[in-house]
């Protein structure tokens, strides 16, 4: 029991920010079940391989089963937070993370997770790779072309941004 109140410790914040990443709806209650499932299988999980692939392969079942349910259900009502102190700091701030959220969005699952755990959480690729279950090279591709494709929609907003700015000035 004092393992898993370790893991839990030490773990938490990357399961956190795993299923946010996954879509999980509802991700504090999606954190409790991923460590409730490690703890009712902790006789038959071989944790061999390490606890980050570990978890992040039961965040990935836990979340696809969040979304399922979410699916199913209508959604929750939600309040509208107070504006913010800057709005146009806030607009703009917004919008990037939309032109990043929307090539994330575009790629398939696996270069966008590589893209995740590799650059934002700061994960190796072989740890990466294990996680994902793939071959190293097959990460570093992913990573790559992950890359590349946000590299590309960030040129193609700030392309977009630059004609808007000549057309206002003319």
């Amino acid at each position: 029991m004092a393992e898993l109140e370790q893991i839990y410790r030490e773990h938490h914040t990357f399961v956190w920010r795993v299923l946010r990443r996954l879509g999980a709806p509802s991700v504090d209650d999606a954190v409790q079940e991923v460590f409730v499932v490690m703890h009712r299988r902790r006789r038959e999980l071989d944790m061999s391989r390490g606890v980050r692939p570990l978890l992040y392969g039961i965040a990935r079942k836990v979340a696809s089963r969040q979304r399922e349910q979410a699916r199913r259900q209508p959604p929750p009502l939600t309040l509208i937070p107070g504006g913010a102190p800057d709005p146009l700091a806030q607009a703009e701030l917004e919008e990037r993370a939309a032109v990043v959220r929307g090539a994330l969005d575009a790629m398939d699952e696996g270069k966008r997770m590589t893209f995740l755990l590799a650059d934002v959480e700061g994960m190796s690729i072989p740890e990466v790779a294990e996680c994902q279950g793939v071959n190293l090279n097959t990460a570093y591709a992913r990573l790559r072309a992950a890359r590349q494709r946000i590299q590309k929609a960030i040129d193609r907003h700030r392309a977009r941004e630059e004609g808007a700015r000549v057309r206002a000035t003319r």
